[in-house]
């Protein structure tokens, strides 16, 4: 070894979700990486300073789209077998292990190991650990493991009846009755250019989650599955993770947020709801759509897979969203239908929804004083349309002594009520994304911040990063209301879908061409 070069120096060790971050001191940058026996993983790494370097590895997609697996990984910067490491780092490192819980009665737990070399160079392990009744977590001999052989033996045998013919397309959704958003704009694009007489275009849209299912729910939906060769997904289809899908099948998740605070999928793994490592419908996407090339990262730890099967088309649903034509004439209907709003200063409130799934869903009504929201709406002339979250769907929230003022119209599209408001209030819902393109305020109610970001968590903090006011107290928003103090950052540019910039072709039509006429040249 040669005597004269710099040792690397672990200057700090920490945590951002799954996320394990290495800061190092080195005269240069160097290799770092995680190794057992059998395999080599790298770190992602940055320069912060001249001799100061960052790097990071989500342990979510750590081997391809698999957790890094159990088992003692030896953390390497360079050729060297070991290296210093800062005094602070060494007495804080118990409390760097860090333990994700799921399903209930399982863990992913990892830890850090030290060995001693002399002349204060230690060789420092990751060592990975699941802890469950079943010590093989891949193996396991219960109701779930039946149940997906059961599944991907009628999956096997519908697909040997049924051959892949490479022209059947299925646009489906578990989570709602009728088709919305992007899956709508990309099956309406495809009518628009003649595709159906090409291609065999069928819907499957229900709500599973309202009831219980039945075998022969489940086989009738894996039938669907099996007889098609390409399925446009939106959210959580829970089905896919029990499958081992043919290879000639494409998936690809139209996922319906541009860009929202809420940590969802593998960017919430250990906390409540947190998906499995293994069974997981996010991992089995072929593509998934995101707004802009900035947002590659999010998504890849959201769903779990590599970057490179994002696909950075823009929101298809934002196709025509600028469009002046589009705008004026949903203008028209809206106060066509509501001729009431016509002239008022018009307040959208678009919260998402607390609780951990569908069931459990809602929001806490007590931190809006509805009698003052109402004086307020009377003095200023203005209206409060509340537009609540689907999950949210038959609540009773906003008290009938107000409906004059204070009007609950969620069955609405809220994308149509944004052409007529005037500001928009909301949180950690993705709903601003689509908002801010019209240049308008946005005040962000988060009289929960603390509680939601450490319970359900947040891939970005709100203070730091919202395009607009934040305000934690309803006398706070109420103050911003009257004195229309709408004062905000400027968007960053991972909040700006490319349907500003789009001048040749849509999002819906970029999804096309580079998924069935293989035009694998879009800047996508």
């Amino acid at each position: 070894m040669n005597s004269n070069k710099k040792i690397p120096q672990i200057t700090k060790i920490f945590w951002k979700r799954t996320y394990l971050f290495i800061e190092y001191a080195c005269e240069e940058k160097q290799e770092i990486f995680v190794r057992n026996s059998n395999k080599m993983i790298s770190f992602e790494q940055k320069q912060l300073e001249n001799d100061h370097y960052r790097a990071k590895l989500n342990l979510c997609i750590a081997e391809g789209r698999q957790m890094l697996g159990s088992g003692d990984w030896s953390i390497c910067i360079g050729e060297e077998p070991s290296m210093h490491i800062k005094e602070e780092v060494l007495e804080n490192l118990e409390t760097l292990s860090n333990v994700f819980r799921y399903d209930n009665d399982k863990a992913y737990i990892i830890t850090f190991h030290l060995e001693d070399h002399g002349e204060s160079r230690v060789s420092l392990t990751l060592k990975v650990d699941y802890m469950m009744r079943n010590p093989h977590p891949k193996r396991r001999i219960d109701s779930l493991f039946i149940l997906k052989s059961v599944l991907n033996t009628w999956y096997r045998f519908v697909c040997f009846v049924y051959k892949k013919q490479g022209n059947r397309v299925l646009f489906l959704s578990e989570n709602r009755e009728e088709m919305t958003g992007n899956l709508k704009a990309l099956y309406e694009r495809m009518i628009e250019r003649d595709m159906e007489k090409t291609y065999k275009l069928n819907k499957s849209f229900r709500n599973i989650f309202t009831y219980r299912q039945s075998p022969l729910d489940w086989l009738k939906i894996v039938t669907k599955i099996a007889t098609h060769d390409y399925i446009f997904v939106e959210d959580y289809v829970p089905v896919l993770g029990f499958l081992n899908l043919d290879k000639k099948t494409t998936v690809v998740q139209t996922w319906h947020a541009g860009f929202g605070f809420k940590s969802v999928g593998y960017g919430r793994f250990g906390l409540e709801g947190s998906p499995n490592p293994y069974h997981s419908c996010h991992r089995m996407y072929t593509y998934g759509l995101i707004g802009n090339d900035n947002l590659r990262e999010i998504y890849s730890e959201v769903f779990g897979i590599e970057k490179e099967a994002l696909l950075a088309t823009g929101m298809p649903r934002l196709s025509h969203f600028l469009d002046e034509d589009v705008i004026e004439k949903t203008r028209s209907e809206l106060y066509e239908k509501m001729p009431s709003l016509k002239g008022k200063h018009i307040i959208t409130f678009a919260p998402t929804y607390r609780g951990s799934n569908q069931k459990e869903a809602y929001y806490d009504m007590d931190k809006i004083d509805q009698k003052q929201l109402y004086r307020f709406c009377k003095e200023t002339d203005s209206v409060v349309l509340f537009k609540f979250h689907p999950f949210l769907k038959g609540q009773k929230l906003v008290d009938p002594a107000y409906q004059e003022r204070l009007m609950d119209l969620s069955e609405l599209n809220l994308n149509d009520l944004f052409y007529i408001t005037d500001v928009l209030i909301t949180d950690y819902s993705s709903c601003f994304y689509d908002y801010i393109l019209l240049n308008k305020p946005v005040l962000f109610y988060v009289y929960d911040e603390a509680v939601y970001s450490a319970t359900r968590g947040v891939h970005r903090p709100v203070h730091k990063v919202a395009p607009g006011k934040i305000c934690r107290t309803f006398e706070e928003l109420m103050e911003s209301l009257e004195k229309k103090d709408y004062t905000a950052m400027k968007a960053p540019e991972f909040m700006i879908d490319k349907c500003l910039y789009n001048t040749e072709k849509t999002a819906s039509d970029k999804v096309i061409d580079y998924i069935f006429l293989k035009e694998k040249d879009l800047d996508v």
